[in-house]
């Protein structure tokens, strides 16, 4: 792990890797599944391209950020089709 924090973070975001702390190892990342199998390295032992991002913290943090845009479209839309519409 301390390899990699001393790797530029530019490379080391874009880098194909999984980081896995059972074994300490980077594995390339299984470009054809979402998700790590766990027969590869378990979720929460898993890192994306450095060792500080975990995975499960991505897949949160991912949810929440799409989860408050389609909340803010929906108002939004409401807003523009219902109160407008009245006030007319």
């Amino acid at each position: 792990c301390n390899l990699f924090l001393k790797i530029n973070l530019f490379f080391a975001l874009f880098a194909q890797c999984l980081w896995c702390y059972t074994n300490n190892t980077c594995i390339d990342y299984p470009v054809r599944s979402i998700l790590p199998p766990s027969s590869l390295c378990s979720l929460s032992n898993a890192r994306w391209g450095v060792c500080w991002i975990n995975f499960e913290a991505l897949i949160i943090a991912i949810a929440v950020v799409a989860g408050l845009i389609l909340v803010s479209i929906t108002v939004c839309c409401c807003y523009c089709c219902y109160c407008r519409r009245r006030s007319r």
